[in-house]
């Protein structure tokens, strides 16, 4: 589906990404991993077409995004369902208004203006929240859910206008090891589902790893890894990554000692 062609992005006379070639297979579940400041997320705007590269190309679909006409581009922005690490949602408004936002760009205006003062698509939204535990929160307020529970909620958002591509950047960056895992697995059960390709940046990586099939490193812009997910080992870039050591002090859900400690919290 991407193929990404020799691409070099500099900033002034900071080059971010240096000759940079790889390729993402339609449908698959990508991981791409690096240390803060490697590349990582220049590479993601360069994919989903909000910056374009010094030199080299992008591929999508046969296309070279650079020969993509302005309405092709927003075309390909809009098959993009993004996750950000902050989740970008209003908090004022409720759930429903917040995931209806991820259909803004695909409607005419007068539907728009429909959305804000009228909850249409109940259904599909209801549904999608079902798919991520939030059924029951789809008239709250959002600033009433809590940080892990607005997390779902952006991700509902990206995925509801079922992008043929997701791309989550650091989407579990703030969150603890338990709810990382639960906001992973919708990722990846959600990109499976719908056959769309998944490229996720996370700092959760031992826990993300049995959830994917590749995985990709960039570091000091160039790519330094490219194997299959059950070939990679956590630390070979060097990398200051958080693993399962870093949520060691977290108790796997539906284990005997989260039971424990649910418990004793609910004593005190």
């Amino acid at each position: 589906m991407i193929s990404v062609d020799g691409v070099t992005k500099e900033f002034g006379e900071f080059r971010a990404l240096d000759d940079v070639s790889l390729e993402v297979q339609d449908g698959s579940l990508t991981a791409l991993l690096g240390p803060s400041g490697s590349g990582k997320s220049t590479l993601l705007r360069i994919l989903n077409g909000s910056l374009r590269p010094t030199s080299g190309r992008v591929v999508v679909r046969g296309v070279d995004l650079a020969a993509m006409r302005p309405r092709e581009l927003r075309r390909h922005r809009r098959a993009c369902g993004i996750v950000e690490q902050g989740n970008l949602l209003v908090p004022q408004l409720d759930v429903h208004r917040n995931v209806l936002a991820g259909r803004l760009a695909h409607w005419p205006w007068h539907r728009v203006l429909l959305s804000a003062v009228w909850p249409i698509e109940r259904e599909r939204v209801s549904a999608l929240l079902d798919e991520v535990g939030l059924a029951d929160r789809q008239w709250d307020v959002t600033a009433n859910l809590s940080g892990g529970q607005q997390q779902r909620v952006a991700v509902a958002r990206a995925l509801v206008s079922s992008p043929s591509i997701v791309i989550a950047d650091e989407p579990t960056a703030s969150l603890d090891a338990a709810t990382a895992v639960q906001v992973t697995r919708m990722l990846a059960d959600a990109a499976r589902r719908s056959g769309a390709t998944l490229i996720l940046c996370t700092h959760w990586l031992a826990l993300a790893l049995p959830m994917l099939d590749r995985v990709i490193g960039i570091c000091d812009g160039t790519v330094a890894v490219d194997c299959p997910a059950r070939d990679y080992r956590v630390g070979a870039l060097g990398e200051s990554l958080q693993t399962d050591d870093a949520g060691a002090g977290e108790p796997e859900p539906g284990g005997a000692e989260h039971a424990r400690r649910e418990g004793a919290l609910r004593r005190r």
